[in-house]
């Protein structure tokens, strides 16, 4: 299954590369590589990637106080400056799943409605 996948994989790789040249594979832009479909999943996907961006920090952060790199008491500023803005991230994230959650209900709703129709 793994080779089948790399196979697979490779001759898109393959396909691509000769699309776009040389010279722009290595110009490909990561962060362009998904595209959100409306304004709540760009929101989600911005929130998540700060929640992610700041448990990175943190790690790092614990890492440095266990080799002693970073003082105790400011290790603990650091951190407790940065879960309060992941709380934020974290919160956001919850009310944008609620609302696209709500939308995804609604458009079942609307679907089922117009299809039992008399």
């Amino acid at each position: 299954m793994v080779l089948m996948n790399t196979d697979v994989l490779e001759g898109w790789l393959r396909e691509n590369e000769e699309k776009l040249g040389s010279n722009e594979v290595n110009c490909v832009d990561v962060d362009e590589a998904f595209e959100p479909c409306d304004v709540l999943s760009k929101q989600m996907m911005d929130c998540t990637a700060s929640d992610l961006a700041v448990e990175d920090a943190i790690y790092a952060l614990d890492k440095a106080a266990q080799e002693g790199a970073i003082p105790f008491d400011q290790y603990l500023r650091n951190v407790r400056l940065l879960s309060r803005e992941q709380f934020f991230h974290r919160a956001t994230a919850s009310k944008v799943r609620a609302v696209q959650m709500q939308a995804q209900v609604a458009s079942m709703a609307s679907r089922a409605s117009t299809q039992y129709a008399f």
